[in-house]
């Protein structure tokens, strides 16, 4: 979600925005490797200050946080289109996957079930193609 529209964050977020915003799309950070950048650029800053700015970015649609089954920690991302998530069972790696449910599907699965469904998170978990040839 790249926007020239954005609330105003303190400073210590729009840091944080500006190190999951330069990783890049299929780019996946773990809070501590957001602090560690943030530490970096930013001497004294606490993790606990990177953990609450990135729910707000995330509250506020500014990052996208996975929850990859498998994965040891959740990973943030730059908000942007809607992909599904390819986890490695051997190496761990996480890929962007060009997939999504169509919309009308989840309508018809939300309305089927009694449902209001605000939000969708598909993940694959196999080998990839490096382990998988080797």
């Amino acid at each position: 979600m790249t926007s020239s529209v954005q609330p105003p964050l303190p400073k210590n977020y729009r840091l944080i925005y500006d190190i999951v915003e330069e990783s890049g799309v299929g780019r996946h950070l773990t809070t501590s490797e957001i602090y560690a950048e943030a530490l970096r650029r930013r001497p004294g800053i606490g993790f606990s200050t990177v953990y609450r700015g990135l729910e707000r970015l995330r509250d506020l649609g500014l990052v996208s946080e996975l929850n990859v089954p498998g994965a040891d920690a959740a990973t943030y991302e730059p908000a942007g289109s809607r992909h599904a998530h390819f986890r490695c069972s051997a190496c761990g790696v996480i890929e962007d996957v060009d997939y999504a449910i169509a919309p009308t599907t989840i309508k018809q699965l939300a309305l089927q079930h009694g449902f209001k469904i605000e939000s969708e998170s598909v993940a694959f978990e196999g080998r990839c193609a490096a382990c998988a040839s080797g």
